[in-house]
């Protein structure tokens, strides 16, 4: 089973937002996938109580006795463990990242949050593989190509981003993700979740 951590200190980044599109286009492509929210926000479990779907699977993931939580979820045949994370920096996060064969960091591409970036990048720089994500970026901006290029000087960055798109927040009501509807959003989480799987697969030889 392959983890994937979305971590940030910063809130409002868009973490939740990609855990479920991650989560759904996962589940989507046929991989049995768990998720989890370890936020006290809930946000991603409040979208979860919304949703008809079953798949993805909200699962009770706590900060105590990881290493063995993913080892039963492994042993239950999920492929793939999406991991919503809260903002700041709570004590279990250390353990958690190592914990991961992927830590995405979702960054705006405004100027507090690519100021954010920086020690991020410090924090992960022994990780072997964590990327930024850029999220809720204006369509036709100007921003976005600066912030490829202050994120590529610190760290690798995914390339693809979430667009401020309505199809997010719309899918989101019912608890759907823009994955599961036909439109731009939708193309741009299946080239993000393209992307995760081939990266895992250069990483660690092997996919969810």
């Amino acid at each position: 089973m392959q983890v994937i951590v979305l971590h940030t200190p910063k809130g409002g980044s868009g973490k939740s937002t990609i855990s479920r599109e991650v989560a759904a286009m996962s589940a989507k492509a046929g991989v049995r996938t768990a998720l989890a929210d370890l936020d006290p926000q809930g946000t991603t479990g409040g979208w979860y109580q919304r949703r008809k779907n079953p798949d993805p699977a909200l699962v009770n993931f706590k900060p105590e006795g990881m290493k063995a939580q993913i080892a039963t979820l492994a042993d239950a045949d999920f492929g793939l463990l999406v991991i919503d994370t809260p903002p700041a920096q709570p004590s279990y996060i250390a353990d958690l990242l190592v914990l991961a064969d992927l830590v995405l960091v979702p960054v705006r591409p405004t100027p507090d949050d690519l100021l954010a970036a920086a020690p991020i990048a410090r924090s992960l720089v022994r990780h072997p593989c964590w990327a930024f994500v850029l999220s809720q970026v204006p369509p036709r901006t100007r921003l976005l190509a600066s912030a490829v290029r202050q994120l590529a000087a610190i760290g690798k960055v995914a390339p693809a981003q979430m667009t401020f798109r309505a199809d997010y927040p719309a899918a989101a009501i019912d608890g759907s993700a823009a994955a599961e509807i036909v439109g731009k959003a939708s193309l741009e989480s299946a080239d993000l979740y393209s992307w995760i799987i081939q990266t895992l697969k250069d990483t660690n030889g092997k996919a969810a």
